[in-house]
């Protein structure tokens, strides 16, 4: 298996294992009135939508033999692109940060954190002499361009959010 294809899984299931372990120890847990719960919800419903279309719109380019990548960078942008847009739109709806402001602003740095290191890895590619396109195909490395910039914009986003719902606490 290509190491850099292999990388991004194990990471995130290195990721996926802090924050499993995280939720099971830590005693103050995020609280969601229901009113979030259902905009969760509703951005689980449009994200996992999303995927499919974008599942079927890859397949459909497989079959009439457009191959702008191979199969697996394909589902992996089209889960991190998923994913992002589930974050974005429970932001948006003031259902993503719970009443905690200290975990609120942690968020907002774990997203700049993981999008600098994304974008170092990124840039490391290119110094070992990766390119963006292989043989006319988006190759791995893109990848991490894709991640890192939806890392960035959700960091973005939620940092806006913040700032507005604290001026509109204060007035």
């Amino acid at each position: 298996m290509n190491f850099s294809v292999l990388l991004p899984v194990i990471i995130a299931a290195v990721a996926a294992l802090i924050v499993f372990i995280a939720r099971i120890t830590n005693k103050n847990k995020a609280s969601y009135d229901e009113w979030q719960t259902l905009a969760r919800y509703s951005a689980f419903r449009t994200s996992f939508i999303f995927l499919l279309f974008y599942c079927l719109i890859c397949a459909a380019l497989y079959i009439l033999d457009i191959k702008w990548s191979n199969t697996a960078v394909q589902m992996f942008i089209g889960c991190i692109l998923s994913l992002s847009l589930f974050i974005a739109l429970c932001i948006l709806k003031d259902a993503y940060f719970s009443n905690t402001p200290k975990r609120n602003v942690s968020s907002v740095i774990t997203f700049f954190l993981f999008g600098i290191m994304t974008l170092y890895y990124f840039i490391s590619g290119f110094a070992k002499g990766n390119t963006l396109f292989m043989d006319g195909q988006i190759s791995t490395l893109a990848i991490y361009l894709i991640f890192s910039i939806c890392l960035f914009v959700l960091g973005i986003i939620a940092l806006i959010k913040l700032i507005l719902d604290k001026r509109r606490v204060e007035n």
